[in-house]
């Protein structure tokens, strides 16, 4: 299957190059003579250009060389004027009839809709109205007879794929507009205060409304409509569509079939759908009330800081006044207030330069915090390996000897084998841990396994 989407447009490449201010007023004077006088001169074409202060130097040479070009991108084509020739100036000169071509007008006709709704484009709005005119239009649609002429059946079938085009594009169109970041802004600014309102109340009311009328289509779309009765509808349509003489290719049945047949299912799956653009817009249209409410709440409580605090003092001081107890003031004051007397403690810092004994000994270290970057990496330092053996040497020379005197300060406590609890003198810091440790297992000698008889005593 071939993509069709992959093709270069030609006929649109006059908007955007060097001359496209010579391209586009030829092609727009194409565009608003259309219907009037397809068939325009290159003189004609001229004196409508020299009304325009840039082209008071343009010639019908410069003219018909930007035709040429337009012609060679497919906007317009020529065609050669079959009048009698008087001179031979006349016959040489080669006078051509210009037209521009259907695509064209159709370029041409969605630039002027953008230049003339260009603060509305694209806007959309929620009409409540279209609901009862498609419903209508099945209505009408669903009245069709044997008797019934195919143009009456071809109107009344356009009369409902117009009116649900119409639905889908609006509501599309609104609800991204005001799903936009431009909107968001303007929801942020104090001047949507005032209009907040009106757009609640228009969201509810075509949610309201969508949820009285929907499941009144899908009845109707489900229950009404059986697929041999759209069948002979869309033969009816089909037959009209190919009695209308047309110059060029001649339009293909199945293709007209499957066209019609494609609008139908479009229609259907927008009310009845499993996942239809019914049951999505109100959702989409409850995340937006509930979003611009969001917005509006954060708005006015940004604006809160500015306003008086004055009748909060007052119920503040009201609060003190009924209070008897001085605790209960006292309480309440430290809730409003904070902490009326602070004390601050101050110590010599521990030294930690020798073994550490507790836990709680140990300095705080400052923790250094990296970048918080998705994929960063610390780089890391290439460094030798430093000898220490000297400096481990030295202390473990300085901590054996600590050991040892430790040993010999708690040997002289030891007195026929035996430590007297009662007749022990001042002790130093080694001396009290080390008693401690052994005196440690008491409660358990009463028990299976008993202490060293030394330890117990």
């Amino acid at each position: 299957m071939q993509n069709i989407y992959t093709s270069k447009i030609e006929e649109m490449n006059y908007l955007n190059t060097g001359n496209t201010w010579r391209y586009r007023p030829i092609l727009r004077f194409f565009y608003e003579q259309h219907g009037y006088r397809t068939h325009l001169k290159a003189e004609d074409i001229l004196q409508h250009l020299k009304q325009f202060d840039d082209f008071e130097s343009y010639t019908i040479d410069d003219l018909k060389k930007d035709l040429d070009v337009l012609e060679g991108w497919k906007n317009i084509t020529t065609r050669q004027e079959a009048n009698d020739y008087y001179t031979i100036e006349e016959f040489k000169s080669k006078r051509f009839k210009y037209q521009a071509t259907h695509y064209t007008i159709q370029i041409e006709r969605f630039l002027e809709t953008l230049e003339t709704n260009i603060t509305d484009f694209g806007g959309g709005s929620l009409d409540k109205t279209l609901f009862d005119r498609i419903m209508e239009a099945l209505k009408q649609l669903l009245a069709i007879d044997h008797a019934t002429q195919p143009e009456e059946v071809y109107r009344r079938w356009e009369d409902l794929m117009e009116y649900f085009r119409r639905l889908d594009r609006k509501t599309s169109d609104y609800l991204a507009r005001i799903s936009s970041f431009q909107a968001e802004d303007e929801m942020l600014s104090e001047a949507f205060l005032v209009r907040r309102q009106d757009l609640v109340n228009y969201l509810r009311d075509f949610v309201l409304l969508l949820q009285k009328k929907i499941p009144m289509l899908q009845y109707m779309l489900e229950e009404r409509f059986q697929d041999e009765w759209i069948s002979e509808i869309i033969e009816q349509v089909v037959e009209y569509q190919l009695s209308i003489f047309r110059f060029g290719e001649k339009l293909s049945s199945d293709a007209v079939k499957k066209r019609l047949r494609d609008e139908w299912s479009s229609i259907y799956i927008w009310f009845c759908g499993e996942d239809s653009d019914a049951k999505n817009i109100m959702t989409q249209t409850g995340e937006i009330i509930r979003k611009m409410l969001r917005f509006a709440s954060r708005l006015m409580e940004s604006k809160q800081y500015l306003r008086s605090r004055k009748q909060e003092f007052w119920d503040l001081a009201q609060h003190f006044y009924e209070i008897s107890d001085d605790e209960q003031a006292h309480e309440l004051a430290s809730l409003v207030i904070g902490v009326p007397h602070t004390k601050h403690f101050a110590c010599e810092e521990n030294d930690n330069s020798g073994r550490i004994e507790c836990f709680w000994d140990i300095d705080q270290e400052p923790i250094e915090l990296g970048s918080r970057k998705p994929g960063y990496r610390s780089k890391g330092k290439m460094s030798g390996i430093a000898n220490n053996k000297t400096k481990q040497k030295e202390l473990l020379e300085s901590y054996m000897k600590e050991q040892e005197e430790i040993k010999q300060s708690f040997l002289l406590l030891i007195q026929e084998d035996k430590i007297e609890m009662a007749e022990l003198p001042v002790l130093a810091r080694p001396q009290r841990q080390k008693i401690l440790e052994l005196i440690k297992p008491l409660p358990a000698c009463g028990g299976s396994h008993r202490a060293p008889a030394h330890r117990c005593r």
